[in-house]
């Protein structure tokens, strides 16, 4: 029952690689509540090639953050 909570309770985000600089992706985030937020995170995190314009979702639950890969 724990679990079905947890998995009730997963922030979801969409975002856009705005920009890349050096080993540093600037990633523009949505939030659920409409809000923009900006953050710098290294390329190793994606688990996939990315360049600007390339569209992320991430996925943040209580013991997991997972980190999917769009198109353009």
């Amino acid at each position: 029952m724990l679990k079905l909570f947890s998995i009730y309770f997963a922030i979801i985000m969409s975002g856009t690689v705005d920009q890349i600089d050096g080993q540093m992706a600037i990633i523009e985030l949505v939030a659920k509540d409409g809000h923009s937020h900006e953050v710098n995170l290294p390329l190793w995190m994606f688990p996939c090639r990315i360049e600007e314009g390339t569209k992320i979702w991430i996925k943040i639950k209580e013991d997991a953050t997972i980190i999917y890969c769009g198109g353009k």
